[in-house]
């Protein structure tokens, strides 16, 4: 049996190397280091952000700051390693430049860090002021920053109407944008970047590429991406605060599309759009403006502007929808109902 006492006694020896060399684990202490590293994590996150957000704070500064940081990221993630490297980027940018609108590029980015903002838990308190503003701002010039070259001049797709005589000081640029049926800036098709900047979404143009920003601009949620969108930017977050904070200014928005679409309708060739936008758009945009008078707390001049419309416009493809939302409002609400079998309340004696 000697021969079965050495294997015995090796078998012995390993488990008790094995046990010696397994640690013994402290549960409590793992899942409080874990919580160290992921607080380390998260303040390193939050000042990555917040630096990266100040770098484009002051490339905001104005169109030549916004130029120059603009053909830096170009260079870093376009040139950067590639075969002529610096003699390469200077004959793109030889190219480029005279097509570049750099007030264009300074409004993308502008939104850019409004969006950071946002993502870096910007109340809506915060960021309600600063949106508000880049979104009368921007609207006054959008035309002309949706152009494909430098001379201006924007074209066929992008023009927008112009308001005429008085109504002239309406703010326009309501318009939902797109990429006009092509590829966005800077993924092929022909199109030079920066050419499109504005109607490129920013968790994709060329300054979230270069600062690794996609995955946190493309979470936001019920935020509008894309720069030149000003109406998306009202439906989804300007409006809504508007009416929470019961905000006079609302109605401004609703005047504004007026004017705008009457522009539009005036400016049109056929004759049946001037009809359309008189019998059906005109109507409607009053309906929602009226509505809003109501939210904003001027119940009876909302009132007043909806029953006028139903008695102006009974054969508006709304028209039925309206009476019947116009007499839900009018109508009284229900009593409350009286508890049975308790009968008449029993007076109480004055102490």
């Amino acid at each position: 049996m000697r021969h079965f006492i050495a294997p015995v006694i090796l078998v012995l020896l390993g488990q008790s190397l094995l046990a010696q060399s397994t640690p013994i684990i402290d549960p409590k202490a793992m899942l409080e280091g874990l919580q160290l590293i992921k607080q380390k994590q998260e303040d390193a996150s939050k000042h990555a952000l917040a630096q990266t957000i100040a770098d484009f704070s002051a490339a905001c500064s104005d169109d030549g700051a916004a130029l120059n940081f603009y053909l830096e990221a170009e260079q870093v993630t376009r040139f950067a390693g590639s075969d002529g490297g610096d003699g390469a980027f200077e004959a793109w940018k030889k190219n480029v430049i005279p097509r570049l609108k750099p007030s264009a590029i300074r409004t993308a980015l502008r939104y850019t860090t409004i969006s950071l903002q946002r993502a870096a838990g910007g109340t809506d308190d915060q960021i309600f002021p600063v949106l508000y503003q880049y979104a009368i701002e921007t609207q006054e010039v959008l035309p002309s920053l949706l152009t494909q070259d430098g001379s201006g001049a924007a074209d066929s797709n992008d023009t927008l109407p112009q308001d005429q005589g008085q109504e002239g000081r309406g703010r326009r640029g309501y318009g939902q944008r797109g990429f006009g049926g092509g590829p966005p800036p800077g993924f092929g098709g022909g199109m030079d970047p920066g050419e499109r900047i504005m109607e490129e979404p920013v968790s994709s143009n060329i300054f979230s590429r270069w600062y690794n920003l996609s995955s946190q601009l493309g979470a936001l949620s019920n935020w509008e991406g894309v720069p030149a969108n000003i109406d998306n930017m009202y439906t989804d977050f300007l409006l809504p605060y508007m009416r929470t904070h019961r905000d006079s200014r609302i109605l401004n928005y609703w005047d504004d599309r007026i004017i705008i679409e009457r522009g539009a309708a005036s400016g049109a060739t056929a004759a049946f759009s001037t009809d359309r936008y008189n019998l059906t758009v005109r109507p409607a945009l009053l309906w929602k403006r009226a509505e809003d008078e109501i939210v904003i707390g001027r119940r009876d001049q909302g009132l007043s502007d909806m029953y006028g419309l139903v008695k102006a416009f009974p054969a508006h493809p709304d028209a039925s929808k309206w009476i019947t939302e116009l007499e839900s409002l009018l109508s009284p609400p229900p009593a409350a109902p009286v508890a049975s079998g308790g009968g008449a309340p029993i007076p109480v004696a004055p102490q």
